[in-house]
């Protein structure tokens, strides 16, 4: 159209000529536009729901996998992989697909009207292409390595936030704040470096690719204006196949925008995938699926060890866990004794299968629990963590996590018999009151019998306490506890403390000593043995008369 309103200015007809021209330009115009706004929208709106998709499906993913992947992976590089990483795979499937496929159909139709207008020109416009692809592979390779570089860093920056924000008590109680301040200036400084080598080579890049541009363009002007010199090209002909290689300069350009979002896209999704190909605790279970066994009945064996190892991984570690073997009958209290680093929590959180165990080691309600499906075995299971952990929501929706719905009277219930009920309703909406992030704004004694109460309110056969009632007061402690007993015959309860007096009611007590069962009976047996559990309750007897005394 350009050609035709140029070259037929001068004809008789010029007028007519270039009215129909310039109306033609107007509906491409039109239809181009139309064509940009349904394929950007189109693009993108499927680039967010691929988006929307995959963090759904590596959140789903990365919750599952086994808890020692938790143990050995910053919390900020998983946050950085989920939320950083996936906004770089949605800039190379949005804004770099849609650049991406708009040049190649610059190219395409540009080329083809260029080679209809002067072979010889498009092949001199050609000549540096192949100096274009030299460097974009070039480059490219280089944008991988540095792209994976700033986002492992930024990971790193990630992780000492994270920490430092869950430990905010702890940094202000040790007046720490100007020192971890500098360390997080630190990671910031890194991130810098790294970015800024990203710009550096992205700069030599775009210059690069600049220069070629525009040394195509010299190529392309000397040789057209000798040929419209000579008569072998009209000066309308010349105009418009300059326009065509002015359109194709920003695709050109652009290109290395593309090639950018494509490697970092690229090594953000490779940093995805580190995790997706991790097997999750589900797909563990897949050779092995089978319904959860019925719950024991009074009499039989509810839970039990045979023989159980178990170290953590990682060199020089010893054995966490060694020859464990004991039943435990249904309805049965059984408390859980051992110094500290004993082996009472590993064994808690191996019925729960939060490690691996070794199979025909552990059985529940008489079945493997390996052969158990992991979701019904924990749904079967309520278990009271030594760190109590509160979501940031109402008091009502944390003592009924784990339940299908939401239930007032089962919270209400639950948390009468954890002691917290009274409370609850001093508090300013009652049970609609908002705690903060991991219950901040309750004491450590509050936030224990909250996870107990939330325990309590699943209605779960078996019930295991580890070291639960440490923040509360002794009195408390004993309040809560007859409510606990009160369930005897009716769950099966397994009671980890260090307050031995607490055990004394206990149909029976377990005594780890360095991973092992050292002892096992009733209180006054223990005792009357005058082994490790005798030790153990007279030094925490004298260390009462000595503070009654002060």
């Amino acid at each position: 159209m350009t050609r035709e309103a140029i070259d037929g200015i001068a004809a008789p007809d010029g007028a007519a000529r270039l009215a129909r021209a310039v109306s033609w330009m107007l509906l491409f115009a039109a239809l181009h536009g139309t064509f940009r706004y349904f394929s950007r929208r189109g693009l993108l709106v499927v680039a967010r729901l691929v988006e929307l998709e995959l963090r759904k499906d590596v959140f789903r993913h990365v919750i599952r996998l086994p808890l020692s992947f938790f143990g050995a992976t910053p919390t900020g590089d998983v946050m950085s992989r989920m939320t950083n990483d996936i906004s770089a795979v949605w800039l190379f499937l949005g804004p770099g697909l849609l650049m991406l496929a708009g040049t190649i159909i610059s190219y395409v139709l540009a080329l083809g009207f260029m080679f209809r207008i002067s072979v010889l020109l498009t092949a001199i416009s050609l000549v540096l292409a192949p100096a274009v692809i030299l460097v974009s592979k070039q480059y490219g390779k280089t944008f991988h390595r540095l792209y994976r570089n700033v986002q492992e860093t930024l990971a790193g920056m990630n992780a000492t936030l994270q920490e430092n924000l869950s430990g905010i008590r702890l940094v202000k109680a040790y007046g720490l704040e100007e020192h971890e301040a500098d360390r997080f200036a630190l990671d910031c400084e890194e991130y810098l470096r790294k970015n800024v080598a990203v710009a550096k080579t992205s700069a030599v890049f775009h210059g690069a690719i600049g220069f070629l541009a525009g040394a195509g363009i010299a190529m392309v002007l000397l040789a057209g204006g000798w040929l419209v010199i000579r008569g072998r090209l009209t000066l309308g002909g010349f105009v418009a196949f300059n326009a065509y290689l002015a359109m194709l300069s920003f695709p050109t350009m652009a290109l290395g925008w593309v090639i950018n979002l494509v490697q970092r896209g690229g090594s953000a999704m490779g940093r995805i995938n580190e995790f997706l190909r991790l097997p999750t605790e589900l797909s563990m279970d897949e050779t092995e699926r089978s319904e959860a066994p019925e719950a024991a009945r009074d009499g039989e064996a509810a839970l039990e060890f045979r023989n159980l190892s178990y170290s953590y991984p990682g060199e020089g570690r010893g054995e966490a866990l060694r020859d464990v073997s004991f039943v435990i009958r249904a309805g049965e209290v059984v408390g859980l004794a051992g110094s500290t680093g004993s082996g009472k929590s590993t064994l808690l959180s191996a019925i729960l299968r939060l490690y691996p165990v070794a199979p025909g080691t552990v059985f529940f309600n008489g079945k493997d629990i390996n052969g158990i499906p992991v979701e019904e075995l924990r749904r079967s299971v309520a278990f009271v963590a030594q760190d109590p952990f509160l979501f940031s929501d109402t008091v009502l929706a944390n003592l009924c996590f784990g339940l299908e719905e939401t239930d007032p009277e089962t919270a209400r219930r639950a948390a009468g018999q954890a002691r917290l009920l009274a409370e609850i309703e001093e508090m300013p909406d009652g049970f609609g009151t908002v705690i903060g992030e991991r219950g901040v704004s309750l004491s450590g004694g509050q936030k224990q019998r909250a996870t107990i109460a939330r325990a309590l309110g699943t209605g779960a056969k078996v019930l295991l306490l580890d070291d639960a009632l440490s923040s509360v007061d002794a009195e408390t402690e004993q309040e809560i506890f007859r409510e606990i007993l009160s369930l005897r015959g009716f769950r099966t309860i397994l009671y980890s403390t260090h307050r031995l007096s607490s055990l004394a009611r206990c149909d029976r007590i377990l005594v780890l000593s360095e991973g092992r069962i050292a002892e096992q009976g009733t209180h006054d047996e223990l005792l009357s043995l005058r082994g490790v559990y005798f030790d153990m309750y007279s030094r925490q007897m004298l260390s009462r008369e000595l503070e009654a005394s002060t």
